[in-house]
């Protein structure tokens, strides 16, 4: 099925010891065509070998042929080198080279962070997470341990971060420049010239620098005493982009760790797979003793399978956002024959008009022309002087900004259609100013305007504070796991939505923004904190004592916990962290393998009877020595998530189980028993307790759904009268994962071929394909696989060779709301016979077919077993 090649291409002698150069494409990585990758541009792994040749002695020989050229060597943290070649020579070439390991194209990254709705005040957010009383009852802010920030850069003058660089008792004293100002991804060629430091001119950089070392009166950093470097890998804004590569990263990331850091902290991310590059460089930082922790990702309007590289790395701390809990803003004063009321609102839709009205302006709740309060179909009467209030849905803000303008209005206000904030956007066509405000606020000034004549003001700078809807809750933009091998990510979550932070003094000073990169910073300084707190930990152990110590977050629409796949372990406690003296490892049970049938052994279960199950052992240990604990093992149970809807189609934000807070069958929900519930653990020593997880029989495999919970460990020490908790998270599939499938189901009605419109094609019999001629074939991804492939079969069965696109490793799962809602391939009368289609043939006139392969999850890549397979009706190729 997966086609091999020994065709010979002779460019020129490439090696430590001169070589022919063949078609090794078994060791070519192939990305899908979505994920954006720079030509010409490759991450060359070699072998790790104590008596092969050096880095240096790969260098020379890749130098010495004309058409290749080596910009970075790699021997820290990848074995490896950066190398950029001419259109001559591609992937499969390199390959061939003796010692090469893999090769991979140099990717490009972009930072996907959001500015906030709001503005947030700040020191409301320590409280909950226990910073607050790690800094003032224990007096730790970190010192003594060196945090590595690779990012954006620093506005290291900004007077909230030192107004320093490298001098004596300045925080920052390492860090460099990887990329320089002018880097644009969309040039063929983009332009690295590093500046002498690292200075921010974006701000993301900066603003995860105020999270972790904010030194007050503004911005308070959860590790303010501790020493940083900043390693900027991302160039400033061009065309809307924040753009680095992959070399350029893994630059930067080698940087931090030989200037000796204690933990890297990397807002920044892309990819699903932990073997890219970047995942092996950070894996490799912590098993060499550092501390590395990543964000999750900002795609949870897509689901499940959405947690990025290299956070779902081996051993990376991998974390999501929660929203803030207060929310300080610009109000308005909206006053109507029911009184006067205070309104928080979102930061303008545009900054070129911000919204500020010093007097009071008429306010209005107008119907457009179809009668709706939605505005999207323009209006009949004039709003001349107005300020309209819209309701939230249906258009995008800016058609119903642009119909608001057009009749007369001075101002839109639009209220959102669900529970939260939100931050509207026009485009440049829009001149007036354009703010949002919450359902609640909207719905009550819609009634109140009903009464009779309103008005409104919003004088510069009049501010308030307020709760915040969604305090404490994931926000809505956090990723998901699990990684494609069900590996629970996030690890752990943190204040992540709705930010207050330090911001390059040339954008303002300050600004509010979200994302699951203003919660890596927060973690990295209880990780900190925690290191200065307890030195002897290590890395293993602070990531289990972190997670443990978290605290499980409840969904208040179900009365459930929310599913590790979104939280992890809950929220981060860095308080509970140090003080606490036990530890579970591992620190959460990821269940990717069942077994189906009679649970054995435990009584309680036999009446369940045939029923996938797992088997797992946790290790309880009493890190005081002088005193023994009692342990009370019970568990909780969290929402079961599923892809699909009722009808069978994929769904953006997951379905869950229970739907809400009423009551539910038990076997709805999965199960745990142990062989210990309560045991005795004496001062120093450790236990191992075997804990059966059942899947819930009472909910259909058909629906796919991930089942999972926590369990909630009681501790209490000899002669103690007050206990304390601990919490491991669970989570698996119910089902087979090893025979669940990979492509979406039938009623989507792919995979399909096309027309170059992606319109089906109806009767494929019928197709001709040729050089003028082309079609498609389309299909969807619903759960990662690592390998992909689409080939031409002739009319006897035979495999002609790969699709233009065909073959694909390390496929994310496609998206349906964001840049690869499908994936897909070329159907002409070319076709390769080499992964890395670098050796093309023309197809010869006749009958034949599309074969799609893809792995399924766990598969072995070299068993046409393990792939789901799909093929097409036969059509002609003249």
């Amino acid at each position: 099925m997966i086609l091999t090649s020994g065709v010979v291409f002779t460019v020129a002698c490439l090696g430590v010891a001169s070589a022919q150069l063949t078609f090794a494409d078994n060791k070519v990585v192939t990305y899908p065509p979505y994920v954006p990758v720079k030509r010409g541009a490759y991450i060359v792994e070699l072998e790790h070998s104590k008596t092969g040749p050096s880095i240096a002695a790969y260098t020379a020989s890749f130098n010495s042929i004309s058409d290749v050229w080596v910009s970075s060597q790699f021997s820290t943290l990848f074995n490896g080198l950066a190398v950029s070649t001419s259109d001559s020579i591609g992937a499969t070439q390199l390959a061939s080279v003796q010692g090469v390991k893999r090769v991979w194209p140099v990717r490009y990254h972009r930072l996907p962070y959001r500015m906030s709705a709001t503005n947030i005040t700040y020191p409301y957010l320590h409280q909950p997470t226990g910073v607050s009383r790690t800094l003032h009852e224990l007096g730790l802010n970190g010192k003594g341990i060196k945090i590595g920030i690779v990012d954006t850069g620093v506005d290291y003058t900004h007077p909230e971060l030192g107004n320093c660089w490298k001098t004596t008792d300045c925080p920052w004293q390492y860090g460099a420049d990887f990329i320089g100002d002018k880097f644009d991804s969309s040039s063929p060629n983009p332009i690295i010239i590093p500046n002498p430091t690292p200075m921010d001119c974006d701000g993301h950089g900066t603003h995860v620098s105020g999270i972790l070392s904010g030194q007050g009166p503004n911005v308070y950093g959860v590790a303010p005493g501790a020493t940083y470097g900043m390693y900027r890998v991302f160039s400033c804004p061009v065309n809307g982009n924040v753009a680095s590569t992959d070399d350029i990263i893994l630059r930067g990331i080698e940087a931090a760790y030989q200037d000796g850091h204690d933990i890297i902290s990397l807002s920044l991310g892309g990819g699903s797979w932990p073997e890219d590059p970047i995942s092996v460089a950070c894996s490799k930082l912590v098993k060499k003793g550092v501390v590395v922790v990543a964000a999750n990702g900002n795609e949870g309007a897509n689901g499940l399978f959405t947690a990025g590289t290299p956070a779902v790395g081996h051993g990376v701390i991998a974390v999501g956002s929660v929203d803030n809990w207060n929310i300080t803003g610009a109000i308005a004063e909206f006053t109507t024959p029911q009184g006067s009321r205070p309104v928080l609102l979102s930061t303008p839709g545009s900054d070129r008009y911000p919204f500020i009205f010093e007097a009071d302006v008429p306010v209005v709740a107008p119907v457009d022309s179809s009668g709706s309060p939605l505005g999207c179909a323009g209006y009949s009467v004039s709003l001349s002087g107005k300020i309209a209030v819209i309701q939230r849905g249906v258009c995008s803000f800016a058609q119903k900004a642009a119909a608001a303008q057009a009749a007369g209005a001075i101002g839109v206000v639009v209220y959102n259609n669900v529970a939260g904030t939100l931050s509207p956007s026009v485009n440049a066509t829009v001149t007036v100013p354009v703010v949002a405000i919450s359902q609640a606020d909207g719905l009550a000034i819609v009634a109140d305007i009903a009464t009779g004549p309103s008005t409104v003001k919003a004088p510069n700078k009049l501010v308030g504070t307020f709760p915040a809807s969604t305090a404490g809750q994931m926000s809505s933009f956090s990723s998901f796991g699990p990684s494609p091998e069900l590996a629970i990510e996030p690890l752990l979550s943190a204040p992540g939505g709705n930010i207050w932070s330090t911001y390059p003094q040339r954008l303002g000073s300050y600004a509010s923004l979200s994302g699951t990169s203003m919660a890596t910073p927060y973690v990295s300084g209880t990780v900190a904190l925690l290191k200065q707190a307890r030195p002897e930990l290590s890395v293993k152990e602070i990531r289990s004592v972190l997670a443990n110590s978290a605290k499980p977050l409840r969904d208040v629409a179900t009365g459930q916990m929310i599913h590790p796949y979104w939280s992890g372990s809950g929220l981060v406690n860095v308080y509970d962290a140090i003080k606490s003296r036990a530890m579970i490892n591992p620190p959460e049970l990821s269940i990717n393998e069942t077994t189906f049938g009679p649970v054995p052994g435990f009584d309680q279960l036999q009446a369940l009877g045939s029923v996938r199950w797992a088997q797992r052992s946790v290790t309880i240990v009493n890190t005081d020595r002088t005193k023994g604990m009692d342990v009370w093992l019970e568990s909780s149970v969290a929402d079961s998530l599923s892809m699909y809807s009722v009808d069978g189609n994929i769904g953006t934000t997951p379905r869950t189980w229970p739907p809400s807070s009423a009551s539910v069958p038990p076997n709805t929900l999965p199960q745990i028993a142990a062989t210990d519930s309560h045991l005795y653990v004496a001062a120093g020593q450790s236990k191992n307790i075997t804990v059966l997880v059942v899947a819930p029989p009472g909910l259909r495999e058909l629906e796919k759904w991930f089942y999972g919970g926590y369990l909630n460990f009681t501790l209490k020490w000899d002669q103690e009268s007050v206990g304390s908790n601990l919490f491991v998270p669970y989570a698996g599939y119910n089902g087979d994962y090893r025979a669940a499938d990979v492509l979406s189901t039938p009623s989507s009605g792919l995979p399909a071929l096309t027309d170059n419109n992606q319109v089906a094609i109806a009767d494929v019999s019928k197709l001709v394909v040729s050089a003028n001629n082309t079609a498609l074939l389309l299909y969807r991804l619903d759960v990662p696989s690592r390998v992909v492939a689409a080939t031409l079969v002739d009319a006897g069965g035979n495999t002609i060779g790969y699709l233009p696109f065909g073959y694909n490793e390390y496929n994310a799962r496609n998206l349906p709301n964001g840049d690869n809602p499908l994936s897909g391939a070329t159907v002409s009368n070319i076709v390769f016979t080499d992964r890395g289609a670098a050796h093309a043939i023309r197809v010869p006139t006749g009958k034949y077919h599309v074969h799609l392969a893809a792995l399924r999850p766990l598969g072995d890549a070299n068993n046409d077993k393990d792939y789901q397979t799909w093929d097409s009706e036969q059509y002609s190729i003249a």
